[in-house]
């Protein structure tokens, strides 16, 4: 049984490193292609709200066609060219400045996530392979196991919930949901084999 616990948390071990290593590497083009489908369904929202506006113009256009003179009309219409001009020069610029807070927010939280997501999947590697060498007799690379992914679940949440320092708070992304489930099986699996190895070590003596 107990070497069957071992294999289990070695599996998670090494599966959780292979993950970390696709969050370095791959994580930046999937989190941009999540965030290029939310820019499309908020660009469909404007097109929505732009095509609103640009009807509620034109019934107001054609009542004062029925109310004002031509010289009105030709007043009008050069208001509204105006109007038009200085509220998609407004959008643009809007635009221009939240694409360039992105890419820096972007560029800060990657010089912060892929150091900790290669560091995070050697260590996990290393200490994987050390408890298949150990053959059960230490219980020092279960307890790395646990702190290790106490600390790295924390940081997860911490970035999820309340943020880090100028990064402000991160979605939630699958990868990291499937790496936040595997840490959890290694804890419960390092837990349980440490307490079985204090209980047999007790009744031994």
């Amino acid at each position: 049984m107990k070497s069957f616990v071992v294999y289990v948390i070695t599996f998670l071990m090494f599966s959780t490193s292979s993950l970390y290593y696709l969050v370095a590497i791959f994580g930046e083009s999937i989190e941009t292609d999540e965030a290029h489908g939310l820019q499309l369904v908020e660009g469909q929202e404007s097109e929505t709200t732009e095509s609103a506006n640009n009807e509620n113009q034109e019934e107001t256009l054609s009542e004062l066609h029925n109310e004002s003179s031509e010289s009105s009309q030709k007043r009008l219409h050069e208001n509204q060219v105006e109007q038009n001009a200085n509220e998609s020069k407004h959008i643009e610029v809007k635009e221009t400045e939240e694409t360039l807070h992105q890419e820096a927010f972007e560029k800060q939280r990657r010089t912060f996530e892929f150091p900790l997501s290669i560091s995070a999947g050697v260590g996990y590697a290393a200490v994987g392979l050390w408890m298949i060498l150990d053959k059960r007799n230490s219980k020092i690379p279960y307890t790395i196991a646990i702190v290790g992914s106490l600390i790295l679940l924390g940081i997860y949440i911490a970035s999820r919930t309340v943020g880090i320092s100028s990064l402000g708070i991160e979605p939630v992304g699958l990868l990291d949901v499937i790496v936040g489930v595997l840490q959890g099986g290694i804890i419960v699996g390092s837990s349980y084999f440490l307490l079985n190895k204090i209980y047999a070590k007790g009744i031994s003596n």
